[in-house]
């Protein structure tokens, strides 16, 4: 079998090696072919790089690499000047930091192309660079720019000084891309593309260059990045064979259910229904032949987990977040809103649209586990290890042991440290309980919170024909809150579908941090 790439984003590595590259070159010979200058968004590890360094080895004419592809007999392969500016290495501690990075890429640069390229402001140099590539090879120049924005969400979530890096490396992104929308060089310019994460509306090439395009969203770049079902089956075959055998699944189809399950699920275009899966992921599934979070291996997404502390009553609508159809719009640091950080760091996706209104999810179990898991710890004491005392909550309800579950139960709340404790009120219990069930294994489904109050919760586990519905209150007896399952119907929508229910009443004790009461009706 053809090897996988698990770490290389080098496309020259991948074809020459012999490894298994998707055919991306359908969506880049549309790039090429109808426009300049684009902007594209998608979360980490979702091969923007690898799209970078296609493009690279595209325009510096390097057509062997690219036989058997799509773009190969569609594309003159000509030899363009190619600037690259990879932000992964290229330093952004401080201000002074970036500076001295840029300005060593922008030398290593003239001394490519061999040009006496003289030292000033990095404006000036970066113009000079342009020009005088151009100039000497008589051939427009290709500018190729990749996580655009790592100087700024680096610094995101850690503290005050941190923010103000970010602000002042901001500054300084805005006035060198700055330059690319210049009289001076714009007649030079063959092709420029641009990835990041985040779409920072203060940076010079969103805010000053209008004739950029963004196709992040666009219905015909909806699978551009990330795998879909046809490409997986074309060309993971013989890995999909080992993994459906390994798991004793019956035939591929069987094995993709499982993939989708974990892996699929995001969709980036408002306008058409098309998912795709995460390609490392998928790639680290079928090589290890597990499924697992793979995704959430790299890092811990601190600034997002120190947001949500702020508005923990977020957590749960995270099911389900109906937001405008310009949320995406009005990004900038100073208006960090955090569904707009979710969707476009990956943790949340659009899984539809009604009337207009995207609505937002987790994409996948990937994501939803291991997220949702690093929220309660963030919730909770960072000693502590909450995952292990959310299984045996499961556990002890799945058995019907309520004495064993509210003792847990006890334990988790326990564990809040006192600075993260201010707000002593329902949702706040309830997003620890909606947490904990969540990681037991369970399907959690939560009303969304809202000021009416509605804080009940219905919890599902796979296989099984019973529903447990759960009814908070911080005043008042459990089995007052039994009752107002009753009177609000909120058992009845699961046994008109045939399920047994479980009606239990949780009174919390604010002060205590305790269960008052548990009782199940």
């Amino acid at each position: 079998m053809r090897r996988l790439s698990l770490t290389s984003s080098s496309f020259r590595q991948l074809r020459g090696k012999n490894k298994i590259y998707v055919d991306k070159t359908r969506w880049i010979y549309k790039m090429i072919s109808e426009d300049v200058c684009y902007f594209f968004s998608r979360p980490r590890r979702f091969g923007k790089s690898l799209t970078i360094s296609t493009l690279k080895e595209l325009f510096k004419g390097n057509k062997e690499l690219f036989n058997g592809l799509y773009i190969y007999d569609k594309w003159e392969f000509r030899e363009h000047p190619v600037l690259v500016f990879d932000f992964n290495s290229i330093s952004c501690k401080n201000p002074d930091m970036l500076e001295r990075g840029l300005r060593e890429k922008l030398l290593r640069h003239a001394r490519t192309y061999e040009i006496g390229l003289e030292e000033g402001t990095l404006e000036g140099m970066f113009d000079e660079l342009i020009v005088q590539v151009y100039k000497k090879y008589n051939s427009p120049v290709v500018v190729l720019i990749d996580e655009y924005d790592k100087p700024i969400i680096e610094h995101l979530g850690q503290g005050k000084d941190r923010l103000d890096t970010a602000r002042a490396n901001r500054e300084m992104l805005a006035d060198f891309f700055g330059v690319l929308k210049g009289v001076g060089v714009v007649d030079e310019l063959g092709f420029m593309f641009v990835t990041g994460v985040s779409y920072f509306t203060k940076v010079s090439i969103f805010s000053k260059w209008n004739n950029l395009n963004d196709i992040s969203t666009d219905r015909e770049y909806a699978d551009f990045l990330g795998y879909n079902d046809e490409e997986i089956r074309e060309n993971f075959e013989e890995y999909l064979k080992n993994l459906a055998d390994e798991y004793g699944y019956r035939d591929i189809d069987a094995c993709m259910q499982e993939l989708q399950y974990w892996y699929n699920g995001y969709r980036f275009s408002p306008d058409v229904d098309k998912k795709v899966y995460n390609p490392v992921s998928v790639m680290f599934a079928l090589q290890k032949k597990v499924f697992n979070n793979f995704w959430f291996q790299t890092g811990t997404p601190t600034f997002l987990v120190n947001l949500l502390r702020e508005k923990p009553h977020k957590i749960p609508e995270m099911e389900q977040l109906k937001v405008s159809s310009n949320f995406l719009q009005a990004y900038d640091l100073e208006n960090l809103g955090v569904e707009a950080i979710l969707y476009q760091t990956g943790y949340l996706t659009i899984k539809d649209v009604e009337g207009g209104y995207p609505i937002l999810s987790y994409p996948n179990r990937e994501v939803k586990d291991s997220f949702q898991e690093v929220l309660l710890t963030g919730l909770q004491d960072p000693d502590k290890n909450p995952r292990i005392l959310a299984d045996d909550l499961g556990k002890a309800i799945r058995e019907n042991d309520f004495e064993e579950a509210r003792y847990l139960l006890d334990l988790i709340l326990g564990d809040i440290p006192h600075r993260l404790y201010e707000k002593k009120d329902e949702a706040y219990f309830h997003v620890i309980f909606y947490l904990a069930m969540s990681l037991s294994g369970y399907r959690a489904e939560s009303e969304v919170l809202s000021y009416r109050g509605r804080l009940d919760m219905a919890v599902k586990y796979d296989g099984e024909n019973r529903v447990y519905v759960f009814e908070f209150k911080t005043t008042g007896s459990a089995k007052e809150a039994i009752k107002q399952i009753e009177e609000k119907g909120y058992a009845k929508r699961y046994e008109a579908k045939g399920y047994e229910v479980m009606r239990i009443g949780v009174v919390f004790d604010v002060d205590r941090r305790k269960v008052a009461e548990m009782e199940v009706g």
